[in-house]
């Protein structure tokens, strides 16, 4: 009862986790039956598989032993009965019987009750209509609990086909029993009566014997169920203890880094599986140097490729300028003077250039070395507008906070990005146009959200993707390192960043950043 108890509660629990019948979608109620197999557990399922094989193989040796036992009994005690009847009607025939085939009276009732007693047996005498003449049991008649008839099927079989004996399964009320009947012949051999041998007690025993059987095998049988259920939690453990490992290497696996190879001593199918994960470990190792060194390269060959470009932009005009002086120089040009003014000071703004070049490259370069520390936003975001607010054609609305707001960044490059942020909306601006730039805020206890929006020309759609991109620009002079610098400021503060735009309206930046 335990065992059953158990078994019950455990798969109500499995049921619950696992059964859906009742869902709900678009305020609805849906109903709907499924059975979720798949947060099975492997280990789960070979404790299930092992037990329910050895259940099912006990219950079909029970079953099998159940029916071999009752018709082994069966037969046994059909053998019994037969045997005894046999002796019985010997002695019968042996007997004064005439006088059981007359009148019977109460002498005559008391003698045959003498002879069944000394034998322990319950009998009937039928006469050749098969009706019954004597009996050990007559309340059975009296109370009409039977008619005073021989059994049909055994009439049919001693009468018309002359069987010598005949056993027959019969019923008086909820009482089984076996009944044997014989017929009784006389010394010509001729048959002059039939008799009945009822075995009332061999129903009681069977019951009692099978009782005694199902107990033992219910008893034995749930000691091995628990035992085999004990065995496979064990074995299932064994089994699955290296996929858990392995998993928790796999877990532990990280690109790029160096992973220690799974130590397996056995050549089994877990050692085969191991050996699999050291190869592909050892190949992503090997595959994740290539990539870093191809990475590194690219990266070296895009910089060059980019620094070769901005200084050439410069380097062409000086070139040019400083042909032309050397011409008029030894043409003894009049004007001479007049350009060499004139080129000087486009020598010195070329000059510029190449040193905001470099700047911007050598500054793009040390972005690695970030020093956060604990700042208010509101401030560097103020002098980075201190700067650009008294530009001509420019207007710039700041809503100032009177409530700081702190932040865990680098001083420097913070300052850097809203000046990237305000220029870049300065130059989005038709010279022929008032620029006007928003910046508002909105602030909660964990973030800050500020917003740059301008009323530029915004970014072409097919330009939006690359526009955080290094070297990417969409002006004629420049590095395209501003947005970019700006994105990995502001990540390296633990912030994001990113923008809204339409052409021909302007641009609107968003940078989120959290609370210190």
């Amino acid at each position: 009862m335990f065992l059953i108890f158990s078994i019950l509660v455990i798969s109500a629990r499995w049921l619950w986790m696992r059964l859906r019948i009742l869902s709900i979608k678009n305020n609805r109620f849906n109903w709907n039956f499924k059975l979720n197999l798949g947060l099975v557990l492997y280990k789960t399922r070979i404790q299930f598989s092992m037990v329910f094989a050895v259940v099912a193989t006990l219950v079909m040796v029970g079953i099998i032993t159940y029916l071999s036992i009752s018709t082994e009994y069966q037969t046994q005690q059909n053998k019994t009965i037969r045997d005894k009847i046999h002796k019985i009607a010997t002695a019968f025939e042996n007997s004064q019987y005439s006088k059981y085939l007359k009148n019977v009276n109460e002498a005559t009732q008391v003698d045959f009750d003498n002879f069944a007693n000394a034998y322990s047996a319950d009998l009937t005498l039928f006469d050749l209509d098969g009706v019954a003449l004597v009996t050990t049991q007559p309340k059975i008649y009296e109370y009409g609990l039977q008619a005073r008839r021989m059994n049909t099927r055994a009439f049919i079989n001693l009468r018309d086909l002359q069987k010598s004996e005949y056993t027959n399964d019969e019923k008086i009320g909820l009482l089984n029993y076996t009944a044997a009947f014989m017929p009784i012949r006389n010394s010509n051999n001729e048959t002059i009566a039939y008799l009945q041998l009822p075995y009332f007690s061999n129903e009681s025993d069977y019951k009692e014997h099978i009782g005694s059987l199902l107990n033992v095998m219910i008893n034995v049988y749930a000691i091995v169920f628990m035992a085999i259920g004990l065995f496979a939690v064990f074995i299932a453990r064994q089994i699955t203890s290296p996929l858990s490992f392995i998993q928790y290497s796999l877990s532990k696996t990280i690109y790029g880094q160096k992973n220690e190879p799974i130590q397996w001593d056995r050549n089994d199918e877990i050692g085969a599986l191991v050996k699999e994960y050291n190869k592909m470990i050892a190949a992503l190792e090997n595959s994740a140097q290539k990539l870093a060194q191809s990475e590194r390269e690219s990266a070296w060959r895009e910089m060059a490729k980019q620094v070769a470009h901005e200084i050439k932009n410069p380097l062409t005009p000086l070139k040019l300028g400083l042909q032309l002086l050397d011409k008029s120089w030894k043409d003894k040009d009049p004007k001479f003077d007049q350009k060499f003014e004139r080129f000087s000071k486009s020598f010195v703004e070329q000059i510029e250039s190449l040193s905001s070049i470099a700047s911007e490259f050598s500054a793009f370069a040390k972005m690695p070395e970030t020093r956060l520390e604990r700042l208010n936003i509101f401030d560097i975001l103020a002098q980075a507008v201190t700067i650009f607010k008294e530009m001509d054609n420019i207007k710039i609305v700041n809503q100032a906070s009177d409530k700081p707001f702190f932040i865990l960044a680098d001083r420097d490059q913070l300052l850097r990005c809203f000046n990237n942020l305000l220029k870049n909306a300065i130059e989005a601006t038709p010279l022929n146009k008032l620029g006007v730039i928003e910046i508002n805020y909105m602030v909660t206890h964990k973030n800050v959200l500020l917003t740059v929006k301008d009323n530029g020309d915004g970014i072409p759609d097919g330009l939006r993707e690359k526009i955080f991109e290094p070297n990417f620009t969409t002006k004629s002079s420049g590095t395209g390192l501003g947005l970019a610098f700006v994105k990995n400021s502001i990540e390296n503060a633990g912030g994001k960043v990113w923008f809204e735009t339409a052409t021909g309206e302007g641009t609107t930046f968003y940078i989120s950043l959290p609370s210190a």
